[in-house]
């Protein structure tokens, strides 16, 4: 797994901002215009593009917008869990349970 983004737990999903900006970063070398132009063509704002040029977290939207503009699949970038490690799930009861029926609402 690469690019571990969020959060420190590779267990869980994940989305690899760091690989789309390095994407994003090809892409616009081919491109000789600014960055205010390319955000209007891809339909986001330049700050955004700014943000997802540096590697960092840019809502869904953008980021469908900015794959399209890659013309690769959103699923690209996408972190997979490592579900080997996750611990078994449902193996105890977290609800306390109270002695008889006169502590029951």
């Amino acid at each position: 797994m690469t690019g571990l983004q969020n959060g420190s737990d590779p267990t869980r999903a994940d989305y690899d901002f760091r690989a789309l900006a390095t994407a994003i970063h090809r892409n616009r070398q081919a491109d000789p215009r600014g960055i205010r132009p390319i955000a209007v063509d891809i339909g986001i704002t330049y700050t955004d593009l700014s943000r997802a040029m540096g590697g960092q977290n840019v809502s869904v939207g953008k980021v469908i917008a900015l794959c399209r503009w890659l013309g690769v699949p959103v699923e690209t970038f996408y972190l997979e869990p490592d579900l080997s490690l996750r611990e078994p799930c449902c193996t105890g009861s977290n609800v306390k349970h109270s002695e008889g029926p006169e502590a029951r609402p």
